[in-house]
């Protein structure tokens, strides 16, 4: 997510970097990758070249396969026709494929790659780089916190756990936050591409709410709003301010997508009509983008309805166990955001493992950040 225009109150940012001195700061934080450069793709995609990476739509970093596809293909993954849902397959700590081994543990039950460049989490696996000043780590915390809050997806704090399976030496999924410094730029993997993946944080995230939850959304699989198919029903592009590379933040996403409802103006996922990156526009006193009316779009700071619908559908709430039981959070969202009774809780927690209600004691792990 590129750093937009957003008026707060400047109390707000003094209040967040007075926590901390400056010398908390790394001295030399990574994320420096040269001149950048946009590649047209065999399909037609425009990408942007940063170094050794990839990015597309601003802060969409790609993977390897992600980047083949997206060549060849024109999408990230191939397209599908059976029926969106969770994956109840992989175990929600580790992410990986398993089964009870003969003293209830997990084990895996393949040891390859994904079979896909795409997937969901069960829950999202992640760590704290030890670059990261302890005030964003403390604003990652209360995003996390409020995503939990309002929807199923649920997060694992793997910070200083083995991040590479001890007993068959391959890597867990997880998300390694990391500190950039004073870019003008956030960046995520879009879904769970397996092994480590990066979500790379500059300063204005600390007191622009919502870019961390932008980024964590691109994550569990979120695409931005105004790439979707019909997005000129409901807006208005302004072509001539956008630089090349903000035109290709604005390609449409016309291949193997899936939305909920309409256009959705408060969305945290849909970008302000207004940056302040020049490398987006050329006017930053001139929108990107506007609602057909001529009037501004604000992106939502916090988690949409539509948003949370598209993560309580497609996620269910774990809570950390070394156990294979699927065990639910107390509270359980169904997909139109309203929860579930505590029978229903229960009946799906039993639908979940074969029919037993009940989670074996002990089996709970903590789980702070």
């Amino acid at each position: 997510m590129k750093k937009h225009l957003l008026y707060l109150p400047l109390c707000l940012a003094l209040i967040m970097f007075s926590c901390k001195k400056e010398a908390d700061k790394p001295k030399n934080p990574p994320g420096a990758e040269g001149k950048s450069e946009l590649v047209t793709l065999k399909s037609g995609v425009v990408v942007e070249k940063k170094g050794n990476k990839y990015v597309w739509g601003g802060d969409m970093t790609l993977s390897s396969t992600q980047l083949k596809a997206l060549d060849e293909k024109g999408t990230l993954i191939p397209e599908s026709t059976t029926k969106p849902g969770p994956d109840r397959s992989i175990h929600p700590v580790y992410n990986i494929p398993m089964k009870a081994g003969a003293n209830g543990t997990a084990v895996p039950r393949a040891l390859s790659i994904y079979p896909t460049p795409y997937n969901m989490w069960a829950m999202v696996r992640f760590v704290y780089n030890a670059n990261l000043p302890w005030s964003m780590r403390m604003a990652i915390s209360q995003a996390l916190h409020d995503m939990e809050a309002v929807s199923n997806v649920r997060f694992y704090n793997a910070t200083g756990q083995p991040t590479v399976d001890p007993v068959y030496g391959f890597e867990y999924p997880y998300i390694d936050f990391v500190y950039v410094g004073g870019s003008d730029v956030s960046e995520s993997y879009v879904g769970r591409i397996g092994g480590r993946q990066e979500i790379s944080l500059a300063d204005f995230a600390m007191w622009q709410p919502g870019v961390i939850t932008h980024e964590v959304c691109h994550a569990i699989g979120m695409l931005h709003e105004q790439q979707r198919p019909d997005r000129d029903n409901f807006v208005t592009v302004n072509w001539s301010n956008l630089t090349s590379d903000g035109q290709a933040q604005f390609q449409k996403r016309t291949t193997n997508y899936l939305y909920m409802g309409t256009y959705d103006f408060n969305s945290v996922m849909g970008y302000s009509s207004f940056t302040s990156s020049t490398s987006i526009v050329h006017d930053i006193n001139q929108p990107m983008y506007t609602r057909l009316d001529g009037s501004d779009i604000n992106q939502g700071w916090q988690m949409s309805n539509n948003d949370r619908a598209w993560a309580n559908y497609l996620y269910i709430p774990y809570i950390a166990r070394s156990d294979v039981y699927a065990e639910l959070a107390d509270v359980v969202y169904k997909s139109d955001n309203t929860i579930m009774t505590p029978q229903e809780r229960l009946d799906f927690q039993a639908y979940l493992n074969n029919g037993n209600p009940n989670p074996p004691p002990g089996g709970r792990i903590p789980n702070d950040f």
